[in-house]
């Protein structure tokens, strides 16, 4: 009986999203809340609301301990019925996100730093929602829920740090 040739993994990095070859190396070991920041105006408590999410994250290398730390930081802002530049709640959050690496090798900077704005994002993304959701109940508002983490396919031109997530309009 003739024996059954296995696959092998293709590990040639060519024509390959570099951001995918870090994420296929790593495994996330860590999560913690670094710092954060409310606020709110007497305004808050009164009708319905539209806000804003924004986020970016930040990538360090520990080469001699086999580490990546991401760094994701996100902003949400409320805005009220009137019309108003300044907003009515505000939430800040940045988590470090500790991931363990045995290979380095063939890995660039451009792959870092996708891995940090999707992965790590995305990978936040459950810990900054449940951030929201408790720190908007303990400022005595009604409650909210940020949407789950949506992957869009990248722009072709460069993409600011700062990226507007959902727009939305309900009570908070």
């Amino acid at each position: 009986m003739a024996k059954k040739k296995q696959k092998t993994k293709d590990v040639t990095t060519k024509g390959k999203f570099p951001g995918l070859m870090v994420s296929d190396r790593v495994e996330l070991k860590d999560v913690r809340l670094i710092s954060s920041k409310c606020s709110q105006t007497p305004e808050a408590t009164i009708g319905k609301k539209t806000y804003n999410i924004n986020y970016s994250a930040k990538v360090h290398k520990d080469k001699k301990n086999g580490y990546i730390i991401v760094i994701p930081e996100f902003h949400f802002e409320a805005f009220g019925e009137k019309k108003t530049k300044e907003p009515i709640i505000v939430i800040d959050a940045s988590f470090v996100l500790t991931y363990k690496i045995n290979n380095f090798q063939g890995l660039t900077q451009k792959g870092f730093e996708q891995f940090a704005n999707l992965n790590g994002i995305y990978n936040a993304w459950p810990y900054w929602r449940e951030f929201v959701q408790n720190t908007i109940a303990r400022m005595g508002l009604s409650p909210l829920s940020i949407p789950v983490f949506r992957i869009v396919e990248p722009h072709k031109e460069k993409v600011p740090k700062k990226k507007v997530t959902e727009k939305s309009s309900g009570k908070i």
